[in-house]
Formats: structure tokens, sequence, C-alpha cells
């Protein structure tokens, strides 16, 4: 018995329209996952300066219980006395001169003598050198009426969260927004940086 002979039919490929909405398709799902990324990536930097608020407020605090007073408002960048008795530059390995930084909330002139005296530090492991984005950590002592360009900061002792010497490396407003959220920045003002409370005054 003689079987039908059957001719194989020609494989059908994909359509130049199916490939292109394959490809679109695709690239609409690779956006989001790396929105998604980009988005973790933001908010686990977001933590780490939330980890490095809290221990220079156990510093600044440490600090206070030994000496009696917090430390003096120094430049960006500066270690107020938390691993070294007096302000010191971590970036260029120099401590301040004896009698440079004034310090009207530190007892008048002289202060440096007490601080040598009651240090016992260093009171965290390790100053921050770079922020998450880059920039550097500026430790503040605000009085009544600070104000950071058009935002007021209620008066205390804080670290800001700023770009580097040349004001590089900012906090992306992205970031901002959610240091905000999350109470980290105590101005609640978007303008570039975040001034994280250490110590109500």
């Amino acid at each position: 018995m003689l079987f039908p002979h059957h001719t194989p039919q020609p494989a059908r490929g994909f359509t130049l329209i199916e490939l292109l909405v394959v490809i679109s398709i695709l690239g609409i799902l690779s956006s989001i996952v790396l929105a998604s990324i980009v988005g973790a990536r933001e908010s686990a930097k977001v933590v780490q300066a939330g980890l490095t608020q809290h221990a220079l407020s156990t510093a600044v605090e440490l600090y206070y219980l030994d000496i009696g007073f917090y430390p003096p408002d120094l430049p960006r960048g500066w270690d107020p006395g938390f691993m070294h008795p007096l302000p010191y530059n971590p970036d260029t390995d120099t401590h301040a001169a004896v009698d440079s930084v004034a310090c009207d909330h530190c007892g008048g002139p002289g202060w440096e003598a007490i601080v040598q005296a009651r240090w016992r530090g260093p009171y965290m492991e390790s100053w921050p050198q770079y922020t998450p984005w880059g920039g550097k950590y500026d430790y503040n002592y605000w009085p009544a009426g600070a104000t950071r360009g058009p935002c007021t900061v209620p008066p205390g002792i804080y670290v800001g969260v700023q770009g580097d010497y040349t004001n590089d490396n900012t906090i992306p407003i992205t970031a901002e927004e959610k240091m905000i959220l999350r109470g980290f920045d105590a101005e609640a003002c978007l303008n570039g940086e975040s001034q994280m409370l250490l110590h109500s005054l």
C-alpha cells in the first residue's frame, strides 16, 4: 500500500512587524527593570546617609559629655573633634591652628585647651570622608535664625550632606526628596543639600 507523499510546508519566519513588537516590549521591560535598580541604589544611599547621621549623633553627645560644650562650626569636610581633640581636616592631614577657630558657645578664647584636657575620644570609628554621592559632610552649629539659601534651619547641631569642595557631587533631587520623606533632612527644603539634625538646641 502506498502512502500519499506530503510536500513539506516552508518554515514560516517572523515578520518585520512581529520583530519590532518584540524588540519594543523588551525595551520597555528593560527600562522598567533599570529604573527599579536605580531607585533601589538611591534608596540604599539614603539609608547609608541615615546611618552616618546616627553615628555622628552618638559622637556629638559623647563629645558633649566629656567636654561640656559642642564642637565649633567648621568648613566642609572637617572633623570637628570626634577623631582628634582639635578640628582636623582628613583630606589635608592638618589640624586647625590653635585659637584660629572662633567658637562663641565654647566658653570663649582658650577653648582648645579645655578640649585637650577633657577629650577622651575618639568618639566614632572613622570620620566619613565622602557622602554616598561623593560629596562632603559638613558639621554645622546653627543658632536660631540660620538659613541655607531660601531654607530656614531650626537651631541645632547638624551635618550637611553637600557637594565636594568644588560643589560637584551634590545630592540628587530624587535622593533629597527621599531624605525629606524619611525625616533625615531637617530643613525639608529642596536646595541641593540635606541638613541632618544631630542635636536640637
